[in-house]
């Protein structure tokens, strides 16, 4: 005998369960605690806080919540909240197989785009190659070894990045960070190099896709009622050649998904940030912040 529930809805009726026995589980560990908010110490207070997040972070490893990253908030009585959005990691540049392919026409599109000149562009990207490619031959406006020993910085290790902070140690990447400090929104390391267009922005889709800016929004305002790849070509008035080379590197979703989850106790906020690699029955943190 087939069953009646549908597997996503099974799932979220699994979730909203565990939503109801978390609430139960906060107020249950204010009880324990014997916490009165009006006099609660800032440590408990901030402790809460980090449960709640915690909380958060679970939710949002779960749920498929909208491509856009769209927060979803939850209260509890006696004054805790979560708000957690969770996005697909896919929707941002890989920046490690784009220079490990040598491709330099993506990142220098979304360098101009983020107004770099022409030779602001080319000097990050010279810098960026010398950085993660071995050996000790120098581009042009790159630098290497002895360039990073004059500027007082260690030399440049020539593989690729282990994270997105590692990109500020390159010599020159301050063109990028003083005319667009908001960058980290645009890159990643993680992914498997395919853009996910239903959480690109449309400064990403302009320079991955190479078309102009009223295609890329009319793709990024699509979000998730994008599902036809005959009808992407058409908004992104490309070709059936052009989009053919390109269709290969784009996806509708992605594995990697990026969950912020704040928690908040009586004015103390605590904030977990973490990436998953998900799949259909299990996940794998990559990487973990907390502040």
């Amino acid at each position: 005998m087939r069953s009646r529930f549908h597997p996503r809805g099974l799932a979220l009726l699994l979730v909203m369960w565990a939503l109801f026995i978390m609430s139960f589980a906060i107020l249950g560990l204010i009880s324990l605690l014997k916490i009165d908010i009006g006099n609660a110490s800032g440590m408990e207070r901030v402790a809460l806080a980090s449960s709640l997040a915690l909380s958060g972070v679970t939710i949002g490893r779960n749920i498929d919540f909208p491509a856009n990253g769209r927060s979803e908030q939850l209260n509890f009585p006696d004054g805790g909240k979560i708000e957690v959005s969770a996005v697909s990691e896919n929707g941002k540049l890989n920046v490690n197989t784009l220079l490990g392919s040598g491709d330099r026409d993506v990142l220098r599109a979304l360098f101009r785009i983020w107004g770099l000149s022409d030779v602001e562009a080319d000097t990050v990207l010279d810098c960026l190659l010398d950085y993660v490619e071995p050996g000790g031959n120098r581009r042009l406006n790159g630098a290497k070894a002895l360039q990073y020993k004059a500027a007082g910085r260690p030399a440049p290790p020539g593989r690729l990045f282990r994270s997105l902070d590692e990109m500020t140690r390159v010599l020159n990447f301050d063109l990028v960070t003083r005319h667009h400090p908001d960058w980290r929104e645009a890159l990643t390391i993680y992914g498997d190099g395919t853009l996910d267009l239903r959480a690109a922005s449309p400064e990403v889709i302009r320079a991955y896709c190479r078309v102009g800016d009223a295609s890329a929004r009319a793709i990024h305002q699509g979000g998730d009622g994008l599902s036809d790849m005959a009808a992407i070509r058409m908004a992104l008035g490309l070709t059936n050649g052009e989009f053919d080379e390109l269709q290969g590197r784009l996806s509708l979703g992605g594995k990697v998904r990026r969950v912020r989850s704040k928690g908040t106790f009586a004015q103390a906020t605590r904030t977990i940030e973490a990436i998953y690699q998900v799949n259909e029955t299990s996940s794998v943190i990559l990487e973990w912040r907390e502040w």
